[in-house]
This record gives C-alpha cells, structure tokens and sequence, in this order.
C-alpha cells in the first residue's frame, strides 16, 4: 500500500513541515512519489497560476531533493477541482495513498468551505494519510513506530483492520482500541463482548503479542482514541471511513472526522471498499 504515494504539493506555508515528514513513512515501506500541485480551476484572475512552468520548475525542485533522498520521484502539474485531480492522478499513476496536510483544528472551519483536505476525505476511493502540519504540533520521531486500529467491529472498518494488520509486519507492538458505553450502561455488556471476540479474531492473523487491546468504557470515541495515541505514543492512527462520499457522516462529526480533527499526529483514513 505505501510503497507508491502520491503527495499533495501546494506550496502554502506548512508544505514544508509536510515534506519534513516524508523520511518517516519509509519503515512503511515507502520508496515512489508522485508529487501533484493542481492549480485551482476558477481562480485565472491571478496571472501565475495559469503559468504551469512556474510550478513544474518549482516541484523539479523539490523532486531532486527527494531524489537525493534516496525517493523515486515523479511529478504532475494540472489544472481543476483540487480533490478531484488528486484521485485523478492517485488512480492513473496507480498510487496505494494519497498524502495530504491537516492544520488540525482548524479543519473544522476549513469543512464549511470546502476544504481540500475535506474533500478528499469524503470522496478518496483509496486510503487517505492526513499529516499534522500545525506549527504546534510536536511531530514524534523520525520514523514511525507504533500504529494504533481504531474499530468498531463492523464492515466499514475492514479496510482499516486489513490495513493496520499488513503494518504489524513492519512497526510493532500495535494497539487496537474500541470505545463503547460498557463502562456505564449495564445493557451494553452484548457489545463489549462481541467487540472482544472481533479483536481475538484479529489476533489470530498474527503473531502471537502483536497488538495490545484497550477497550475503554467511557468518553467520546475520538477523545479517548487520542488520549491514548498519546499516552501509548502511537504515531499512526488507522481509521475506517464509510463509502466513498460519506458527507452527512462527516457534516455530523462522526468519529473517522473527529479523529482526522484532533489526533495532531499521523491519520490514515481507509474507505469501505465493499
């Protein structure tokens, strides 16, 4: 999945925090770039950005740095709906993820104008990594080391649990983490049992001690997935998303946007492929 990403390039200023990151994904297994900068389609007013020479000279740049990197790079310059190219180029070019920037909290505002970042989140057809690009944010490490599954158990999170599994081989121990309602209602015990012969049945895909489980009783999902991403200094959270164009879910706050919110460190968001 991650040998082949697809970058989003845009050149604001936390581009260069989101470079900064990129040596980490290679425990992952990442080796190939494709860097993308799309030019926004109804913004001409602005004479530079119909000059695609310009951006092609300034992601040549930035290509041969990644080069010297020891990366394979290739890039891409196009012209339209932001999101829209990104899964474009991601599906042409054959790119297992597409990477983009997240300014943390403020992506909530960003939702209600039709953020980029957003956009991908309810259309990508293929898993979305969301990297922290808020100057606040504290990055953990040069490479990544801990992965957390966020799951529910349900269809919707298979992508995700599939995902997190492949990544064990790679950077372990792992954490599993599913929140429920046990701790407090009585009536949900049916919940927190199935919950546990889900992850049991995880468990049996890999060595033995791959993961760790937690299954707090209480809390908001996406409140206490960070809580413990933090105290456990998990550096990957893998969440699943449901279908390809989840808008009400997200417009609502549901736990996969709630995570991609406020987790401040690095989210990949799996969609539901069935």
């Amino acid at each position: 999945m991650f040998e082949h990403i697809l970058v989003a390039v845009d050149f604001s200023p936390s581009w260069e925090r989101l470079k900064a990151q990129l040596d980490r994904l290679r425990v992952l297994g990442c080796r190939r770039l494709t860097l993308v900068h799309v030019i926004a389609s109804g913004y001409t007013q602005a004479p530079e950005l119909t000059h695609r020479d310009h951006y092609q000279q300034r992601l040549d740049q930035v290509a041969e740095s990644l080069r010297e990197r020891d990366f394979e790079v290739e890039t891409e310059v196009c012209v339209g709906l932001v999101a829209a190219e990104l899964r474009r180029a991601a599906r042409e070019r054959e790119a297992g993820v597409i990477l983009a920037g997240s300014h943390g909290h403020r992506i909530l505002r960003d939702l209600l104008l039709g953020s980029t970042v957003l956009d991908l989140a309810r259309q990508a057809d293929r898993p979305l990594l969301l990297a922290p690009t808020d100057e606040s944010v504290v990055l953990p490490g040069t490479r990544v080391c801990r992965p957390l599954l966020a799951t529910d158990g349900s269809a919707a999170a298979a992508g995700a649990e599939a995902a997190f599994l492949d990544l064990l081989s790679l950077c372990q121990p792992g954490l599993v983490v599913s929140v429920g309602r046990w701790a407090e209602h009585s009536g949900h015990d049916d919940e927190q049992a199935r919950i546990q012969a889900h992850v049991a049945e995880l468990a049996e895909r890999v060595p033995a001690g791959a993961f760790e489980t937690l299954l707090p009783g209480k809390g908001r999902p996406a409140e206490e997935i960070a809580r413990v991403a933090e105290e456990r200094a998990a550096d990957l959270i893998i969440v699943g998303k449901r279908g390809h164009n989840p808008m009400v879910d997200l417009l609502l706050g549901n736990t996969a946007e709630a995570v991609c919110r406020n987790a401040r460190r690095l989210v990949l968001l799996v969609p539901d492929m069935t």
